[in-house]
């Protein structure tokens, strides 16, 4: 029988399990946001004015952002077609920080 103290990593398990499950359900909610932004873009696309692509871009890039699958599809696209895609892929860089210029 040992008197020492439990070890920490048993109850850290089930936070770890706990916060990827989370973490997941965040991802999967920002996917189906990402969709509904789509589909409110494709409704608003025969109005006239440019209103519904760039909605439809939003909604694209948050999907991108956030899933694994669409990020994948995305890339193969890009390759089949980098000219058309190009333009989207530029929108979804992460932009750097600028620093301050020097003097």
């Amino acid at each position: 029988m040992s008197y020492a103290m439990p070890s920490m990593r048993a109850h850290r398990a089930p936070d770890d399990a706990n916060r990827e499950f989370a973490a997941r359900l965040v991802r999967a909610g920002f996917v189906v946001l990402g969709a509904l932004i789509v589909l409110i873009g494709v409704l608003i696309a025969p109005i006239p004015g440019p209103g519904g692509i760039p909605v439809i871009v939003v909604g694209l890039m948050v999907i991108l952002r956030n899933s694994f699958k669409a990020r994948r599809h995305f890339v193969r696209l890009h390759h089949a077609h980098p000219r058309v895609i190009s333009p989207l892929r530029r929108l979804l860089r992460r932009r750097r920080p600028q620093s301050a210029p020097a003097e």
